[in-house]
């Protein structure tokens, strides 16, 4: 039976449209998928996050345990600073993103995603030293996403500390309407916002006073991955899966060797020879959506698959991801997207392909 996060009752409110998204109920749309990301990108949304895992790490020992466990290293990490990478296995294979914060000197949360959440803990507490404290707090904190370029503007206005002073992927704790929280400006729209964790019982209200800024409006799954996937921010579980190492899934930029974890040998065996196959971003002239496992054709030929796709209302044209040759991963080579009742021509293009937004914005307080 898939759960449902401590904000269900105000989805059904709202008439918000649920499905499940693995194995949690939540709202795809409210009025409408169009409406939602249009308003993300010019105003605010806010977003119901609370199907992500949430980790409590802490002990003496924690920055040692996570850096063995985790590409990003906790001792280079300062408090107050956040950092995205990945839990690999000893093959390299990615067994999930995630974003770590320090909390504190011996004090972390690692964000990770839903999906593998449970095998997450499990793999962690495997591993982990005796006197290291992991605790699930997915079962009594909840967690919104404010996004959009006037995030800041309505988030100043409810909480006690200078988020002025908040960088990108900085993380701070606070109060949110008198409550206590931790905000990091962290995000996944590629727009200035922040990521709130707070309390299960104090969740309803914080929803309810944001969402009473005629600036903000609530959004669903549908927005969230037309956002995303117009960043080129992969989905794990699509774009990326433990069948990939991070070289075949574009994300070697968050992989540095400076460290030894689990899956960094096998890397480091990796690192000087280019991946048999690379995720790579492409577009279309066409409005027609490219479908999720779609052949990708080049040349008369098989060569990959669609991990991503969706028409672009930022681009005002279709786009997607997927896995092809690295040899055929060049900007600008033409391919043949085929599916059921559908067949597109398109290039693979830079990444991102949205370049507007505004999520790296210096604030400048009035």
């Amino acid at each position: 039976m898939a759960r449902k996060t401590f904000l269900y009752e105000e989805h059904v409110r709202l008439d918000g449209k649920l499905v499940d998204f693995q194995g949690w109920v939540l709202p795809v749309q409210y009025s409408s998928i169009l409406a939602e990301h249009n308003q993300c990108r010019t105003q605010a949304c806010l977003f119901d996050t609370g199907h992500m895992g949430q980790i409590m790490i802490s002990g003496p020992n924690a920055a040692d345990d996570l850096s063995s466990l985790l590409t990003q290293n906790a001792h280079a990490l300062p408090v107050g600073r956040s950092k995205y990478g990945l839990l690999l296995n000893d093959q390299c294979g990615v067994l999930d993103d995630s974003i770590l914060m320090r909390l504190g000197q011996d004090d972390f949360l690692l964000v990770v995603n839903a999906g593998p959440l449970v095998t997450d803990v499990m793999w962690m507490l495997k591993h982990a030293s005796s006197d290291t404290v992991l605790t699930d707090q997915t079962s009594c904190w909840g967690k919104l996403d404010l996004q959009g370029p006037a995030s800041f503007d309505v988030l100043s206005a409810l909480v006690d500390v200078d988020i002025a002073r908040l960088g990108y992927f900085c993380v701070t704790y606070g109060k949110i309407c008198g409550l206590r929280c931790i905000i990091s400006r962290t995000g996944y729209t590629g727009e200035l916002g922040y990521e709130i964790f707070i309390p299960a019982q104090n969740l309803t209200e914080v929803f309810r006073s944001i969402l009473a800024d005629d600036r903000v409006l609530p959004a669903g799954l549908g927005a969230r991955d037309l956002l995303r996937l117009e960043m080129c921010y992969g989905l794990y579980g699509e774009d990326i899966t433990a069948e990939n190492n991070p070289y075949e899934a574009d994300l070697d930029y968050f992989v540095k060797l400076d460290h030894e974890f689990v899956g960094s040998k096998r890397l480091a065996e990796l690192a000087n020879n280019s991946p048999a196959r690379k995720l790579i971003a492409f577009k279309s002239t066409s409005r027609r959506k490219p479908p999720r496992g779609g052949e990708i054709w080049h040349d008369g030929r098989f060569v990959g698959q669609v991990t991503s796709g969706a028409y672009s209302p930022s681009l005002g044209l279709s786009i997607g991801m997927g896995y092809i040759p690295t040899k055929l991963a060049e900007v600008g080579t033409e391919l043949v997207i085929r599916g059921p009742r559908v067949e597109l021509n398109v290039t693979v293009a830079k990444k991102p392909l949205y370049t507007e937004g505004s999520c790296r914005k210096k604030i400048n307080k009035q």
